[in-house]
């Protein structure tokens, strides 16, 4: 007879041990699985360290204060109106008989530039001579007569030598003498060599390069603080660069509507003729602005997404972003205006990150 009962209870305690192991088993991964989400989480963010921003930013003290905006323009050298003149034919010519001086040519008050040939002159003289061989000279309307005689060709431009040779001979002459009415330098020369001349053409242009003006455009915004009789300098674009100290001597009230700048006009004093009209220079003007704010180095000004000016301030512990207004810069420090504490500091260096990690 087979006696596989007896084996039995043999084997029932071996299967009981098993089961306890494996229900532990699985005790111990379900509790693992039921861990909260947030608890790793948790642990890695106790091991990060505070942002250290004594690493990236840079901060110096603000000053208050005066500061002139340099400005720095480009200009033009004209010829000064009042030592300009253009010679004109006060009389009518046949033709030209003779020029005596040329574009580029040095000349004197009164020095003979061109003869002309003039019935017009020639009549003028003969009506004086006329009088001068009356007989009755003396009587006070003759004397009359040749007083507004001679008064008439003063006025046609005969000087002093040519009235006197015309009492002195009685001899009338068709040769009307053109003379500078400024000394200075021949600009430039009419044309009269060869043709015939009417009453009011213009002959010569004369200049005294010794006095020049300088045309310069400010663009609208830059005009504050820039007055009749301000200081600038001015300096050539080529060589030899030289600078020169000059006036201010005219801003005009409106804007050129072609290029919507504002002209000034500066007096140059030329005695050594070192600029020459029609070159280009550099104006260099500091404007007279009293208003007083805070000096700051100009890397310290950013714009926001708006497109205003803002800074970053130090007040303490903490960093502040300020809206500032800009009113004068000159290099690298410009002068603003905005709600600064006097124990700011402002930021230098820094900005981008001090801009992620603040935000607005």
């Amino acid at each position: 007879m087979f006696r596989s009962d007896k084996h039995i209870p043999l084997l029932r305690p071996f299967g009981s041990l098993s089961g306890v192991l494996l229900c532990s088993t699985i005790i111990l991964v379900l509790a693992g699985c039921t861990k909260h989400p947030g608890d790793q989480t948790k642990t890695g963010n106790s091991q990060e360290k505070p942002v250290n921003t004594t690493d990236f930013v840079k901060t110096v003290p603000i000053k208050k204060g005066h500061l002139s905006q340099e400005v720095i323009i480009p200009g033009r050298i004209t010829f000064d109106p009042v030592h300009y003149r253009r010679v004109m034919s006060r009389v009518s010519a046949l033709s030209t008989i003779s020029i005596k001086a040329f574009p580029g040519d040095t000349v004197f008050k009164g020095e003979l530039l061109a003869v002309l040939r003039s019935r017009q002159f020639q009549t003028a003289e003969a009506e004086a001579v006329s009088i001068l061989e009356s007989h009755r000279i003396n009587a006070s309307g003759n004397r009359d007569l040749l007083s507004l005689a001679l008064s008439k060709l003063r006025t046609l431009g005969a000087s002093q030598k040519e009235i006197d040779r015309l009492i002195r001979t009685h001899k009338p002459s068709d040769r009307y003498e053109v003379r500078a009415t400024i000394s200075g330098t021949i600009i430039k020369t009419g044309e009269i060599e060869g043709n015939q001349v009417h009453q009011g053409d213009w002959l010569f242009e004369i200049s005294d390069l010794s006095h020049l003006w300088v045309d310069a455009y400010l663009y609208p915004g830059q005009e504050r603080g820039i007055t009749v009789g301000l200081p600038v300098s001015i300096r050539t674009l080529h060589p030899p660069f030289e600078t020169i100290p000059a006036v201010i001597t005219r801003v005009f009230p409106m804007a050129d509507p072609q290029t919507r700048t504002i002209p000034i006009r500066i007096s140059l004093s030329n005695p050594k003729h070192r600029f020459r009209p029609d070159l280009w220079v550099s104006v260099q003007i500091l404007p007279d602005l009293p208003q007083e704010g805070y000096i700051v180095p100009k890397e310290a000004i950013f714009q926001n997404q708006e497109g205003g000016l803002q800074v970053f301030v130090k007040r303490g512990t903490d960093y502040i972003r300020l809206d500032v207004s800009k009113i004068a810069q000159n290099g690298q420090k410009a002068l603003l205006l905005g709600p600064f504490l006097p124990d700011d500091l402002i930021v230098t260096e820094g900005l981008l990150r001090l801009r992620a990690i603040i935000g607005k």
